[in-house]
């Protein structure tokens, strides 16, 4: 499940990221994924306090236990709501993304019925077909996404990173939080608690990730400044498609940004599956049902439809994440964990 995590936050990360941290933090926002990941550490510690008692429970299953059952469903209804508004808003941003790239004519609705349509397919076959999936396109995205990286340094300019000083301690917290509301993503793993393998590790794991994704979130935010600078980043979208943009090999490697659509469209689809997994488990969950099969089309059509509301353009949508959808995210992905856990220490069951 780990890979899974690492797979669902390349492209949020990859389209919110540079643009929400240049805005903040101007030339020093290649520093914020420091903070992000270190409150990446401290939360996976909360978890393995948790899972110290809760060996087999679910995330439902420790939240009723611990703040009792009608709690415990209204929280469920809660993470249930925030999954689908999630869904729906990845699967909108999927096909905005292949419109204005590369399919400029072509109507939205074509790849998200295409989209859905795979996914329906695939659902069938449940979790375990979709980590088995992941352990093959992960290593396909971190290898070409550094790659790309490493193509870009002949138009990277470090001036454009400087001067740094203490007055850029604030701005960089402050860029920090749209990172976060992409690494609370660790915590939806749990929703699937009694499945996972190796809990007890959950704490090492946890710093190895956060490793890994400080060096990959410094370079996406790095190689975007260090091309563009901060005044341009922080008014461009999808800034890394552009720095991709500026590729050229030798005057043979061009129009490379398709490979980075790509990679893009395999990291949806891992995505958007996993959030749509997630919403069935806790509908599973909250109406005690023995079986979700029969209710994923329903569900598609729903999320289809969802996601054609959901906003009116891509400026909407993106003050849509950047004013509720982060926020959200931190406050049931990293805030509810920490009360949780309070609560679990004073009425003594962690």
């Amino acid at each position: 499940p780990i890979f899974l995590f690492l797979t669902i936050t390349f492209t949020p990360s990859v389209r919110i990221i540079p643009v929400y941290a240049a805005a903040r933090a101007k030339q020093a926002a290649w520093l914020a994924p420091a903070a992000g990941v270190v409150m990446l550490v401290l939360l996976s510690f909360i978890w393995q306090a948790l899972y110290k008692k809760y060996k087999d429970y679910s995330l439902m299953d420790i939240y009723s236990d611990i703040t009792g059952c009608f709690v415990g469903k209204i929280l469920a209804a809660i993470h249930l709501v925030w999954m689908i508004l999630l869904t729906a808003l990845y699967v909108r941003y999927f096909a905005i993304r292949l419109v204005g790239s590369i399919y400029p004519d072509m109507s939205i609705s074509i790849f998200i019925i295409s989209m859905l349509a795979v996914i329906a397919y695939t659902l069938r076959y449940g979790l375990t077909t979709l980590a088995r999936l992941n352990e093959i396109v992960l290593p396909i995205l971190a290898g070409v996404f550094y790659l790309l990286v490493i193509l870009m340094i002949p138009n990277f300019k470090s001036g454009f990173l400087t001067p740094i000083s203490y007055r850029s301690i604030i701005p960089v917290l402050n860029a920090s939080i749209g990172i976060m509301g992409i690494l609370s993503y660790f915590t939806f793993l749990f929703i699937f608690g009694d499945k996972i393998n190796n809990k007890e590790k959950i704490k090492k794991t946890g710093i190895s990730v956060s490793l890994f994704l400080l060096l990959a979130l410094t370079a996406i935010i790095a190689v975007t400044l260090g091309i563009f600078s901060y005044s341009v980043v922080q008014r461009t979208q999808l800034p890394f498609l552009n720095a991709a943009k500026q590729i050229s090999l030798f005057n043979t490697l061009e129009r490379i940004e398709s490979i980075v659509v790509a990679t893009w469209v395999i990291s949806d689809f891992v995505l958007i599956s996993f959030f749509i997994i997630c919403t069935l488990r806790i509908l599973k969950s909250l109406f005690k049902l023995s079986d979700t099969k029969s209710i994923i089309n329903i569900y598609l059509i729903f999320i289809y439809l969802l996601s054609m509301l959901i906003a009116n353009s891509v400026f909407e949508m993106e003050k849509f994440s950047e004013y509720f959808f982060i926020p959200g995210n931190i406050a049931i992905g990293f805030i509810l964990p920490v009360v949780i856990f309070i609560i679990g220490k004073i009425r003594r069951k962690v």
